[in-house]
């Protein structure tokens, strides 16, 4: 009896779950990858194609060029993010008093809407009345001024640093988190050996948060690749695809020239992409676990 009780409860709790999951991600999942193999504009019949949407998508230049954008912001944000992150919830960790205040702040730009932060931005980058191009002339760098989201050089990397910036915070909050359940007595002993501050952070503290570093790798990872609302807000993804990432393509082939079809295929190649990263970067950690 007690048996039958205890999978009951099991059921009761995970039922909820298991019906939101299908409902909500599995069978829409399920539909895209069938859409993608369609011609499809939302309204007329669908029109099974195999996989033609896959073919003509890999032969398009636009594609490639959305996809390696979509692959930079990926890369600089694991570059920036994580190590922004983590030092500065290091920092706070090492300094305890005032630690809430701080932490509040650099979270507080997470709570906040991508929209507000994309248009904030989009004022500052303004080449006449923009911040940006004031600084640069106040310290003597009036060269350097230009309109950052026409300029072809700086567009990219003008759309991507909201986004960069935005996010530090969540990965400060979940560092803290992460140090804070370190047990002290560990970091205590490695003092007492004679351990300076750099030697206990890299060969005790480190290690003991290593699977925090996965979560926060692979939230990063996945945030880059579902990337839409700042280059949407800031550029339309425009001129052209120049600033478009995966997401925003997707949409604008879907959406604004009801092509379902190859948009969903789009959908399905970051599902893949997301796949095949996350299963590389727990493969690492693992490997490193076991070593």
């Amino acid at each position: 009896m007690k048996k039958k009780k205890h999978m009951a409860v099991v059921i009761a709790f995970l039922l909820p779950v298991f019906v939101i999951y299908t409902a909500f991600l599995f069978i829409p999942l399920v539909q895209t990858a069938f859409y993608s193999l369609t011609e499809w504009n939302g309204i007329t019949e669908k029109i099974y194609v195999g996989f033609d949407n896959y073919k003509e998508l890999f032969g398009s230049s636009d594609y490639w060029l959305v996809f390696w954008n979509t692959i930079q912001l990926v890369v600089i944000t694991l570059l920036i993010q994580i190590p922004a992150g983590l030092i500065l919830a290091y920092l706070l960790y090492m300094k305890t008093k005032g630690m809430k205040i701080f932490r509040t702040i650099y979270f507080l730009p997470v709570v906040i809407a991508p929209v507000a932060i994309s248009l904030m931005f989009s004022l500052f980058y303004n080449s006449e009345i923009g911040v940006f191009n004031r600084i640069l002339e106040m310290i003597g760098l009036g060269a350097f001024q230009t309109n950052w989201l026409s300029n072809t050089d700086t567009l990219l990397y003008a759309v991507m640093a909201p986004q960069v910036w935005q996010y530090i915070g969540l990965y400060v909050t979940i560092f803290l988190g992460a140090l804070q359940s370190v047990p002290s007595e560990l970091v205590e002993s490695a003092q007492i050996d004679g351990a300076g501050q750099v030697k206990t952070f890299f060969h005790v503290i480190l290690p003991q948060i290593a699977g925090f570093s996965n979560i926060c790798i692979i939230l990063c990872i996945t945030g880059s690749l579902k990337a839409f609302e700042h280059s949407w807000i800031m550029t339309g993804g425009g001129p052209g695809v120049r600033s478009s990432y995966l997401g925003v393509y997707m949409y604008k082939t879907a959406f604004v020239n009801s092509d379902f079809g190859t948009g969903s295929a789009i959908t399905m190649t970051i599902v893949a992409l997301s796949l095949v990263i996350t299963l590389i970067v727990n493969a690492v950690f693992s490997a490193r676990e076991k070593d």
